[in-house]
């Protein structure tokens, strides 16, 4: 049965998506001068220090062809309206015109902000200096293959705003979003049009599938009350790789210096074929927590590899882990989560059994053979890319959270017995048999609050209305969830 809620909520956000598609919301065509552009989504990233000193960036997409607006920010009393102007993040080479419709502007938050806006839109002006709440999430976009098509046209089908809301409805201090963004990968078919009829699709003649206008409909208008909630930490997911979405993700979400090109397509003697999805260069981000503690988040690029068997890519992933690992070293009041999309240890439903082939209950086995033996310090292994909430428990390893159930279609809901061994990868020391696990196919996302030990959380699963519908803990690298009652 729809819930009231769920139908008040549907409604007006069908209003706002509607006026979206004719113009932009009027908070976020609100603009602080004549001469600023309007603007279709600004939000705020979390970057290394290294290159930003304040840990975050400032991001506005507005139309092509307009210039970049001002971010204004308050530092002080005496310093109310400090002006910055935002410069233009490059298109990636040799994919126009699938990005000609944006504008993608950018500028480092300076030190000691304590609030910003970009043509009248306020954006988040500082990291936390104090976690108390972490919202998790991953795997949102609604998916349309020529297989496969999910109803994009409805908010229980797809029900990303719906938890963008519930998620800026929590005020997190942060928002921790673990890839796959982009799910529009093909027209919608004939058959599907009162469904996805109105889906941007893929520009034809370019090796990916993504463009300007399957962002905005995929991510930037739905997430759009997230996007201005809190700092965004995000990691790439596989449908980020070079030939689906991989182009759109470095010029919007990836936080670095450096980086829109990552993906562009290669010329060649016949033409523009895809880059080769290969692993960025790992990096952290550090959360102050309440009571003097730091959160260190490992973010390990992990949108290449095979799911179902140890390839050569395993051999080309492993340096990112080994870097984590020593980003990951063990220090007074630090603990540590690793963020990267695939799970190391995942099970999945036994309904992905295929006639006649042997069964891997376990997924992403480059990435486990990638990072075998380099877990010894992390507190979690955080991911997404199985569309399921899980946690899972082997002995003597960090507990492992998944979390890709924030909108993309659902894996099916039954068939996940605890495997009787762990990923077997042809390696030592290889990986132990689970000792628990747990399994909730649901939309949702996480609410993480820390507890008082070191190392101590306790995470609520929540469902698109942001009711709980699970509870877990995590404490001595150990985590458990129960349904709630």
């Amino acid at each position: 049965m729809t819930s009231p809620r769920l139908v008040r909520r549907t409604t007006a956000l069908a209003g706002i998506i509607a006026l979206a598609i004719a113009s932009a919301p009027p908070a976020l065509a609100a603009a602080s001068d004549a001469s600023s552009p309007p603007v279709i989504a600004a939000y705020s990233l979390a970057a290394p220090r290294s290159e930003v000193p304040s840990g975050l960036v400032a991001r506005a997409v507005v139309p092509g062809g307009t210039h970049c607006p001002a971010l204004r920010v308050a530092l002080s009393a005496d310093r109310p309206d400090h002006v910055m102007q935002m410069t233009v993040r490059p298109t990636p080479a040799r994919t126009a015109p699938a990005f000609d419709a944006i504008t993608v502007c950018t500028a480092p938050l300076p030190v000691g902000a304590t609030a910003a806006s970009i043509s009248g839109v306020v954006v988040p002006a500082a990291m936390p200096t104090s976690v108390d709440r972490l919202a998790l999430l991953g795997d949102s976009g609604c998916r349309i293959t020529s297989w496969q098509v999910q109803d994009c046209a409805s908010a229980e089908a797809w029900p990303l705003a719906l938890i963008a809301q519930s998620v800026a409805d929590e005020r997190p201090d942060a928002v921790i979003f673990n890839g796959d963004f982009f799910y529009r990968e093909a027209a919608c078919p004939a058959a599907s049009q009162a469904m996805c009829g109105s889906s941007p699709p893929p520009i034809a003649g370019l090796p990916f599938t993504d463009s300007a206008y399957g962002w905005i409909a995929d991510a930037l208008l739905p997430m759009a009350p997230m996007l201005a909630a809190a700092p965004l930490i995000v990691t790439r997911g596989n449908h980020e790789a070079c030939y689906r979405g991989g182009n759109g993700f470095f010029l919007l979400f990836d936080p670095r210096k450096g980086t829109p090109d990552t993906c562009a397509p290669v010329s060649t003697a016949t033409g523009l074929v895809a880059a080769d999805t290969l692993p960025t260069p790992t990096y952290a981000i550090d959360v102050a927590v309440r009571d003097g503690r730091t959160l260190r988040l490992a973010i390990v690029d992990s949108a290449g590899g095979n799911d179902n068997s140890v390839t050569s890519f395993a051999a080309i992933q492993r340096p990112a882990y080994v870097r984590a690992a020593d980003l990951a070293q063990a220090r007074s009041g630090r603990e540590t989560w690793l963020v990267t999309h695939r799970p190391l240890y995942g099970f999945v439903t036994t309904a992905f059994a295929q006639a006649g082939q042997p069964f891997n209950p376990w997924g992403s086995m480059d990435q486990a053979a990638a990072a075998d033996g380099l877990l010894g310090d992390y507190d979690l292994v955080f991911s997404s890319h199985m569309h399921i909430a899980q946690s899972v428990q082997l002995p003597g390893l960090p507990g492992q959270l998944i979390l890709g159930n924030a909108g993309t279609l659902l894996d099916p809901p039954t068939g996940y017995p605890l495997p009787t061994a762990g990923p077997q990868i042809s390696a030592t020391p290889g990986y132990p048999a689970p000792t628990w696990g747990w399994v909730g196919v649901r939309f949702g996302y996480a609410m993480a609050s820390p507890q008082t030990d070191r190392g101590s959380w306790r995470i609520t699963m929540k469902d698109p209305d942001g009711e709980t519908f699970a509870r877990c803990g995590l404490a001595q690298r150990t985590i458990y969830c129960r349904d709630r009652a």
